[in-house]
Order: structure tokens, then sequence, then C-alpha cells
């Protein structure tokens, strides 16, 4: 398995889970979400990184 490094930005939240314990959990706001999505290179997140792109348009012209 390989192990992956939390940005600095992220951080964890102890959260529930159906085994009854609490397992720390990695946790990002919407701005460090975007972020992470713009920054994947592979072809297959063009159509995500698109979406959301026009999601954020709709919402600017919403507000």
């Amino acid at each position: 398995m390989e192990e992956s490094e939390l940005s600095q930005n992220m951080g964890q939240l102890k959260m529930h889970s159906e085994d009854e314990k609490y397992y720390n959990t990695d946790v990002a706001d919407t701005e460090q979400l975007f972020r992470l999505i713009q920054s994947v290179p592979s072809p297959k997140a063009e159509p995500f990184k698109l979406w959301i792109a026009q999601v954020g348009l709709v919402f600017l012209n919403y507000n």
C-alpha cells in the first residue's frame, strides 16, 4: 500500500466508524479540494475539472 502525505493546509478529524472506533480522517475545505482536483495531471480528470468550473460559474452568477 502506498503511503500518502497530508498537505500542511489539510487537517484531520476523528470520525466514528462502523466498528464503533474513532479514526483520524483527512479533511479539507472547498478551496483545498478545488486545488487538489486541479492539480491532478491525468486526462481522465479533465471532465471533472470542467464540471467544477461550470459549477463555480453558476455559483458566482447566483450570488
